[in-house]
């Protein structure tokens, strides 16, 4: 019967529905916000690790330049030490301070070796992350790859499923459709319901005698409102 057609555009709503939500939380869609966090965040990294072995780098070059400093005060020493312009009571105070002046710059070639070897880690963790960001990257590309095939498929569907509403629509009358449509927000995917020779299908309890009465004697595919439940009933 015509009006049946409004159980096809109640199907077809739903169905519409389920799509969208389908649409919305795409498995791939989430991998995707995933995999674009963590590129953000390797990028973050690789930043904060490129800040750092600069601030080694320059460190490190400093103590360099300042072992360099003590150790060429301490070659001028030397060689006024071993020169035999020194004399005896120099003599002693000389090599203390060449003794002071290599501890110093023993000192200084200490922390830049220390800061060489930091910058070395960081160098290390900064080419691990690069890695990681290549092959994120990667994977982002093959995700929105497939994102976009999932859409383009769900976005069929839903064409499919407006286009046959569209056909049933076409085949309901205009005050039945508009009922329904209003309906609809409130009961969802039963605002439409059948009769099964004793009772509203979407009633949750028994329908009172009058009620049923009515349903029973109406001709076979009509579209009725039941005053139990404020259901369209197709009998």
């Amino acid at each position: 019967m015509t009006d049946h057609r409004l159980l096809d555009i109640q199907h077809l709503d739903t169905e519409a529905e389920q799509l969208r939500h389908r649409f919305a939380t795409l498995p791939e869609r989430e991998a995707r916000e995933e995999a674009l966090a963590e590129k953000a965040r390797l990028e973050r990294e690789i930043e904060t690790l490129g800040v750092s072995r600069l601030e080694v780098s320059t460190r490190q070059k400093r103590f360099e330049d300042e072992a360099q400093i003590f150790a060429a005060k301490a070659d001028e020493d030397d060689k006024r030490l071993y020169s035999g312009e020194v004399g005896m009571k120099e003599l002693q105070p000389l090599q203390d301070e060449i003794a002071g002046l290599r501890e110093r710059q023993g000192g200084f070639e200490d922390q830049a070796l220390e800061a060489m070897e930091e910058a070395e880690s960081l160098a290390t963790a900064q080419t691990a992350a690069e890695a990681s960001l290549e092959a994120v990257t990667a994977q982002i590309t093959v995700i929105e790859a497939e994102l976009a095939a999932a859409e383009t498929e769900v976005e069929g569907l839903l064409a499919d499923a407006g286009t046959a509403r569209i056909d049933a629509a076409a085949e309901v009358s205009e005050s039945d459709l508009a009922e329904y449509e209003r309906l609809r927000p409130g009961l969802g995917s039963s605002t439409v319901v059948g009769f099964d020779g004793g009772n509203c299908v979407g009633c949750p309890s028994t329908m009172p005698a009058m009620e049923l009465d009515r349903m029973k004697h109406s001709d076979s595919g009509s579209v009725l409102s039941c005053n139990e439940c404020g259901r369209i009933v197709i009998t």
